[in-house]
């Protein structure tokens, strides 16, 4: 089993973003959550599992009936996706903190 150039780069970087998060889950950080990282682990596993192993995702294409162009165009379109996904659930989570802080400090002055 030989490997490209763009598959070990494409390992390399799904593996640094699978220990990111990882790390980032074990030190209980504030911003991550136990979805975060679920979503992070299928996402970028599937990545890593998709450049590991390339031949078995398109006979895995060719069975469910997909040409070999579009398996590229979905796999791409699937990246792009979870990232917004990401960065959207992230803002969310940031407007939260923002509107407890906020409600906190109110909360407080009322009570002075």
């Amino acid at each position: 089993m030989e490997f490209t150039l763009i598959q070990l780069i494409l390992s390399l970087i799904a593996l640094f973003f699978l220990g990111n998060r990882i790390i980032r889950f074990l030190r209980k950080e504030r911003t991550q959550t136990g979805f975060k990282l679920i979503m992070t682990l299928l996402v970028w596993g599937g990545i890593l599992f998709t450049s590991l192993f390339p031949v078995t995702v398109h006979n895995l294409s060719r069975t469910l009936g997909f040409g070999d162009n579009l398996n590229t165009l979905i796999f791409f379109g699937f990246v792009m996706v979870f990232v917004i996904l990401f960065k959207l659930l992230a803002s969310i989570e940031n407007m939260e903190r923002n509107i407890t802080e906020v409600v906190r400090k109110e909360a407080l002055k009322d009570l002075k």
